[in-house]
């Protein structure tokens, strides 16, 4: 049997779940393999087999030195984050970790206004658990889920040597991604301004009422702009040597630029062969959640469509999405661009 002590320093013991009643973490074996195999560390695509054991917050027993550096992506939806993790999956270099729920627990935790300091122990201590390597010589790389973005101050505070991609998909791509989704797209649309709301970081001038009023695409477009808003105060606040930010259509755009400058600003020391062998891998030919034939000709089909149907009005919006822009002084290009 493995014991505490050995399943805590080992990356293949995934830090799965935090309860904060009991402040114990869940772990769940997973080797680098089902990691590749997981879309997102979620128990929808973690194997049901997976060995589970909880461990008590008091009993983690990790040696920072043997941790790795972490560094991370966050990013506000639909913006071909998982394939961006996909691609730093390389081998002896860095290791992608996609969406761990841990931190998703967290912002649970956050969101009830839990006690400040029992969130910051348990956030403290997720990062390390995250931060273990399955080789020595590699850096992880946290992309989170977007909920988790309230988060990023803190994470970045705790760890003043990471650095940050902040992944955002132009407004007008964003909004036929989710209309490619219909009602599941436009439901996860208000769900995602309710958890903004309770972050306290909505965009001004739109009560409860005024929200009601609008369109499911426009309630998609207050999102975008709020969490825009709040990638904006992040660059500022942590300056251009930290945060970089991204546009989704510029990384497919020019995916060796984007793999060549990310690799230099995350220090993975890529050469030019690894180099290569990233952009031939199955992150920019498999599709990121079915793992079938994907490419970038292929995604723009999928807006073709939803063009046809929601175009006109996807229009207007982008259009009224400018004018509330203006009118509260946010910008719509981000500082401190990667490319």
């Amino acid at each position: 049997m493995t014991s505490t002590t050995e399943m805590t320093g080992n990356a293949e013991f995934l830090a799965h779940r935090y309860d904060e009643r009991s402040d114990a973490f869940q772990f769940v074996a997973l080797t680098r393999e089902q990691h590749r195999r997981c879309t997102f560390l979620t128990d929808e695509y973690i194997p049901e087999e997976s060995r589970r054991v909880m461990i008590r917050s008091e009993d983690l027993d990790l040696d920072r030195a043997e941790l790795a550096p972490v560094d991370f992506i966050f990013h506000s939806a639909f913006a071909c984050s998982t394939m961006l993790a996909r691609a730093l999956d390389i081998e002896g270099i860095s290791m992608g970790l996609k969406e761990p729920i841990v931190l998703n627990d967290l912002v649970g935790m956050k969101r009830r206004g839990n006690a400040p300091a029992k969130l910051a122990t348990a956030l403290d201590q997720s990062i390390d658990l995250l931060a273990r390597p399955f080789s020595n010589a590699e850096k992880i790389i946290v992309k989170p889920s977007n909920i988790v973005n309230c988060l990023a101050p803190s994470i970045l505070d705790m760890r003043p040597n990471s650095k940050a991609l902040l992944l955002h998909a132009p407004l007008n791509s964003f909004l036929r991604s989710l209309a490619a989704k219909n009602m599941w797209g436009r439901i996860w649309a208000r769900d995602n301004v309710i958890g903004i709301m309770d972050d306290q970081d909505l965009i001004s001038g739109f009560t409860s009422a005024d929200l009601l009023r609008l369109t499911d695409i426009q309630i998609a477009a207050v999102g975008w702009l709020s969490e825009h808003a709040r990638f904006a105060k992040i660059v500022q606040k942590y300056g251009s040597d930290r945060i970089k930010t991204l546009d989704s259509e510029a990384f497919l755009s020019n995916k060796r630029d984007t793999i060549a400058s990310l690799g230099s600003f995350f220090e993975l020391g890529l050469d030019s062969d690894r180099l290569a062998e990233v952009l031939a891998g199955p992150a920019f030919t498999q599709h990121s959640k079915d793992f079938s034939k994907f490419d970038t000709d292929a995604r723009l089909d999928q807006h073709s469509g939803v063009d046809e149907a929601h175009g006109d009005e996807i229009d207007m919006v982008v259009q009224w999405t400018a004018a509330v822009a203006q009118s509260q002084n946010i910008a719509l290009e981000l500082p401190s661009p990667l490319l």
